[in-house]
């Protein structure tokens, strides 16, 4: 089989999940494609939708992608609602962000594998980056992402003009975040670690993806890849600022979507503990009895465990020196069942003979 360099994972469900959503991910896949033709980098870009509602039409069907390209191969997999409906929350919820990456992270052909979120932008200075072909096996990639507020009428610029406008805007970035000392953990860029992870298909298949979750709220699974990467044995290399990944800002967003669930009990220890003990055993109490738990907005019925029980646990586990566990079975990613497939462009190297 005739590898290209990476393969970059999305995903999206038609569902109105933020305004103009569905001309937004048709552009991101576009001006990627583009991005990646004009650099000369063998890439394919793999779609993944998810649960596609029956009232509305499918994504693949919305993308306008040229049918062939010298440099980029663009496919996209299927995945009906049978696949879906046996996650906690799925009446709530359409979407399983995670599985949805993992379809598509086990179908990937190429030698280093992105993920990414479907509706975000590549800076050319990211894309500059990748095309220096030197990335490292044992390395995992990341990069910062920046919030940006735009208008509908943006979208039919052309591509330069686009990315220059993109990149004249003011940004909310998201930085390094320095994690609690008391949570004892590896020091590694977390924060919206969802929209830029890149690491080889081999230590993709090691991990197994991102970590199962029953539920649909997929809380932390982005920032436990990183850390189950680094148990492994990856280092993290983290680009340059220039190199960013653009979000157009909506409603929506996760970190908007979340609060903590505390009921009284638990903030009267949690106060004592942190005021008349220490910040440790605080912790230890939030890991013991899973405090505060977190709600997201729309899935009423999960009420998802504490970032101390679901993260620091065995993130700190791990940097004490824990062997990596997978939680994913070994026919993650729907490897066993046959997906529908859509090719809507095809590259030179994906044509050639093997």
């Amino acid at each position: 089989m005739n590898r290209p360099l990476i393969s970059i994972i999305t995903y999206g469900r038609n569902d109105g999940y933020a305004p103009s959503y569905a001309k937004k991910v048709n552009r991101a896949t576009t001006v990627l494609a583009g991005q990646l033709e004009r650099a000369g980098i063998d890439a394919e870009i793999v779609f993944s939708e998810w649960n596609p509602p029956a009232d509305r039409p499918r994504l693949l069907d919305l993308f306008e992608t040229p049918r062939r390209m010298r440099h980029v191969s663009i496919r996209g997999f299927v995945i009906g609602a049978e696949h879906h409906k046996g996650f906690v929350g799925a009446g709530e919820r359409g979407f399983h962000g995670a599985e949805a990456a993992n379809t598509g992270i086990r179908r990937a052909r190429g030698r280093f594998v992105l993920t990414k979120s479907s509706d975000t932008f590549y800076s050319r200075a990211l894309i500059d980056r990748l095309a220096k072909r030197d990335l490292d096996g044992s390395t995992v990639y990341r990069a910062n992402r920046h919030d940006i507020e735009v208008g509908d009428e943006i979208w039919d610029l052309d591509d330069a003009a686009l990315l220059a406008h993109f990149e004249s805007l003011p940004s909310s970035i998201h930085d390094v975040i320095v994690q609690p000392e008391e949570w004892s953990l590896r020091d590694l860029h977390t924060n919206a670690c969802g929209d830029f992870t890149l690491m080889s298909a081999e230590h993709w298949r090691r991990l197994r993806g991102y970590p199962y979750d029953a539920t649909v709220l997929t809380l932390d699974l982005d920032s436990l890849v990183l850390h189950a990467a680094a148990a492994i044995g990856l280092s993290e290399c983290r680009w340059p600022d220039d190199c960013r990944v653009y979000k157009p800002s909506h409603d929506n967003l996760t970190g908007s979507r979340v609060t903590q669930v505390w009921a009284d009990w638990q903030r009267r220890l949690d106060k004592l503990l942190s005021e008349k003990v220490s910040a440790r055993m605080a912790l230890s109490a939030r890991i013991l009895f899973d405090y505060p738990r977190r709600h997201v907005r729309g899935v009423d019925s999960v009420t998802g465990r504490s970032i101390e029980r679901n993260f620091v646990q065995p993130a700190s586990r791990w940097a004490a020196g824990a062997a990596f566990q997978p939680t994913q079975p070994e026919n993650w990613g729907l490897a066993d069942v046959a997906l529908e497939e859509r090719i809507l462009c095809k590259a030179d190297w994906d044509t050639a003979p093997a």
